[in-house]
């Protein structure tokens, strides 16, 4: 008979092998009535947190990027993912943010680049987050972050809010009742928004002072915005430049503005806003569907004019205040400017709306019933 004693070792490794290692990836599992915080807590880089279905709040503790308000969770680690399973983050009490992401308050030194004060690699999905006082998600230094499948309702301020980040993607999600932006990509760079849809909202999308962000496929319908692109003073980050606004559907975002502080640029948007481009340069607005909007369809603007800023603001901005380079492309175009806000100069009430300043900004093969000023497209074409 043939000895087989050389199965032995090999059975040896191979159960050896089936044991985890102690570094290994692992999925922990969060049950109603248990913490996710504390899951998060005891978690190593590269683990998963699976949180089951049910209605959770978690104790107050310091959000990282402003330590005077409370968040219900936060990650502070590397590659770390949170799921839920039709898991509602609630709010308890008058806590500030649901779930933040980030570990420092210093984003000029994350802008600046400072690789030691981001957080990597993080992935939410699948959670309900609602009615928090100031945002549902905040994801604050961070870089080569996903967020998918994530609801952001009533949360005072901002439903999901990336900032000073760099590299990431919310797709597949949804915002309503957010008295500033419903998603907010903010002072970023090469990030994709794409596959959402924003309702009762202020602003149903905004990108504000960030580098190659896409929005596309999106859905903004009921805001008093539609999708904002600006660049405005005194932040970390001066310039918005290079984004693009492609095959999104901004109809009948006509709900009066109910912003919290007067002082925040976001109280300016008339009620009826479908696209808005404001001194941000190199903007490319292609193949959206914008109907309806009682203000205007799209329009581009220097920051002094669309915020009907006084000259003595104006003559300290830390940011150039045209508009430049927007390239206003294939869209489809009608039925806006019928109901106009009152604070909005009439000649504005059109579906593509310039308001001449700025160098660059062409128009070319839009369909549309009505221009300011007249010829905008055949004069200005791309």
């Amino acid at each position: 008979m043939r000895s087989t004693k050389w199965l032995l070792p090999a059975l040896a490794l191979i159960a050896l092998l089936a044991i985890p290692a102690s570094g290994q990836a692992k999925t922990v599992k969060v049950k109603p009535g248990q913490s996710i915080q504390a899951a998060i807590d005891a978690a190593r880089p590269g683990d998963k947190i699976q949180v089951q279905p049910g209605t959770y709040t978690e104790t107050s503790k310091p959000c990282p990027a402003e330590p005077a308000n409370s968040c219900a969770v936060v990650i502070t680690k590397d590659r770390i993912t949170l799921q839920g399973k039709n898991a509602t983050l609630q709010a308890d009490g008058d806590q500030d943010v649901g779930i933040q992401v980030g570990k420092t308050d210093d984003g000029a030194g994350c802008v600046g680049g400072d690789p030691s004060l981001n957080v990597s690699g993080s992935t939410i999905k699948g959670f309900t987050v609602r009615d928090f006082a100031d945002d549902g998600l905040l994801l604050f230094c961070v870089e080569d972050f996903t967020v998918s499948q994530v609801s952001a309702i009533d949360n005072v301020e901002y439903g999901i809010f990336p900032s000073h980040t760099v590299g990431g993607r919310v797709h597949h999600s949804f915002t309503s009742g957010s008295n500033d932006t419903g998603f907010y990509t903010g002072q970023s760079q090469d990030v994709r928004v794409d596959h959402n849809t924003a309702t009762g909202n202020v602003s149903g999308f905004e990108i504000e002072n960030s580098t190659n962000v896409m929005a596309d496929h999106n859905l903004a319908t009921g805001n008093t915005g539609g999708i904002l692109v600006f660049t405005l003073p005194f932040l970390d980050v001066k310039v918005g430049q290079d984004n693009i606004v492609r095959q999104n559907t901004v109809i009948d975002n006509d709900k009066p503005n109910s912003c919290v502080d007067p002082g925040d640029s976001v109280c300016q948007v008339p009620r009826g806003t479908g696209i808005l481009i404001l001194a941000a340069d190199g903007t490319l607005v292609d193949s959206n569907t914008v109907k309806d909007n009682d203000s205007y369809g799209i329009a581009v603007s220097n920051i002094c004019v669309g915020q009907q800023l006084p000259p003595a603001i104006c003559g300290i901005l830390d940011i150039q205040p045209d508009a430049d380079n927007t390239h206003t492309i294939h869209n489809t175009v009608t039925g806006n400017g019928t109901n106009p806000d009152p604070n909005l100069p009439s000649v504005f009430a059109v579906d593509l709306a310039w308001d001449t300043t700025g160098t660059g900004n062409c128009w070319s093969s839009n369909v549309f019933n009505t221009e300011f000023p007249p010829g905008l497209q055949e004069n200005n074409p791309c």
